[in-house]
């Protein structure tokens, strides 16, 4: 299955990606970009301590990296 063919579990928009994928162990769940980016910023800001502008900052990198 594709993100494109689901819905974002937090805001109902089309999804674009399987979030975490982690571990076979952990369920993986539809988001939508701007959801993503707020979901792994909230994991940086509590297992490294970044600040909030510093996970922003990283993500928001992350994706243009991938362009």
């Amino acid at each position: 299955m594709k993100a494109s063919e689901c819905k974002c579990i937090v805001c109902g928009k089309q999804a674009v990606a399987f979030w975490p994928m982690i571990d076979p162990d952990i369920p993986a769940e539809p988001y939508c970009r701007k959801c993503l980016n707020k979901a792994k910023a909230e994991v940086l800001m509590n297992c490294f301590g970044y600040s909030e502008k510093e996970a922003k900052l990283f993500t928001h990198y992350q994706n243009k990296q991938k362009k």
